[in-house]
């Protein structure tokens, strides 16, 4: 389940264009190669290097204008709760994404659970992770579908997958709903990554989630069912979320 293309869009502007990002990494090979994929995904975002969170939270100035705190650990075993809620509590404007094996899919559960706004399987590739994190920027919540399938009826109840009431939209997120209103008026990703402020890359993972869950070939028959043309009734309007999630393998 999740994104199968790997082809990244450029990331739209918006609100993550100059964005300043800390990585929480006492593994400096993985701390150097998240900082360079991230300098290379977008060249416009500052990156902060820390070793762990003190070094984030009592370093002079270096916590200052964070955006978004991504933590890095070789398992999610490796993932400190108490210092994941600190940096929360310290930081309540920077969303904090944590990026590790997943190991035990429960403890992975505990870290969203603690208030993580994303979790980031390392089995992701870079282009997906990337558009992730657009996506967290963006407000959103990312949650792998393995958890979500390891959860019952794969639901999870946590916040930022909110479902309609009703069949089929019960299947898609609002934030999915949203792309799919844009794709019922004939807009092309770009368009959609332009309205929604999100990369192109999330538009396409996003479209791939709607086709799946609305069990349907293509993006023509998922915009036949969004206006009425199919046999479900179309999703309910609604203002535009705040949150949302993207859920790849």
């Amino acid at each position: 389940m999740g994104p199968a293309d790997r082809d990244g869009g450029a990331m739209s502007a918006g609100p993550s264009a100059d964005a300043r990002l800390a990585v929480v990494d006492h593994g400096r090979l993985r701390g150097e190669c998240l900082r360079l994929a991230l300098t290379q995904h977008n060249p416009h975002w500052r990156i902060v290097d820390c070793a762990g969170a003190d070094e984030l939270l009592r370093g002079p100035g270096a916590a200052e204008g964070v955006d978004l705190v991504l933590i890095g650990a070789a398992t999610a075993e490796h993932v400190d709760l108490a210092k994941l809620e600190a940096i929360r509590t310290a930081l309540p404007g920077a969303p904090v994404v944590v990026v590790a094996e997943i190991g035990n899919p429960h403890r992975a559960r505990q870290i969203l659970d603690a208030g993580a706004r994303g979790f980031l399987p390392t089995s992701l590739s870079l282009k997906v992770l990337m558009g992730a994190l657009d996506l967290v920027l963006a407000g959103g919540v990312y949650i792998p579908s393995s958890l979500l399938q390891n959860t019952p009826n794969g639901h999870s109840g946590w916040e930022g997958e909110e479902r309609a009431p009703g069949e089929p939209w019960v299947e898609l997120t609002r934030r999915q709903r949203d792309v799919l209103a844009l794709i019922a008026q004939g807009k092309s990703n770009k368009l959609i990554a332009d309205a929604l402020s999100m990369s192109e890359s999330t538009v396409k993972a996003h479209v791939k989630q709607i086709i799946k869950r609305l069990h349907v070939s293509n993006r023509t028959q998922a915009a036949l069912l969004a206006t009425g043309h199919g046999p479900f009734p179309p999703p309910p309007a609604e203002a535009a979320p705040t949150e949302g999630f993207v859920a790849a393998k």
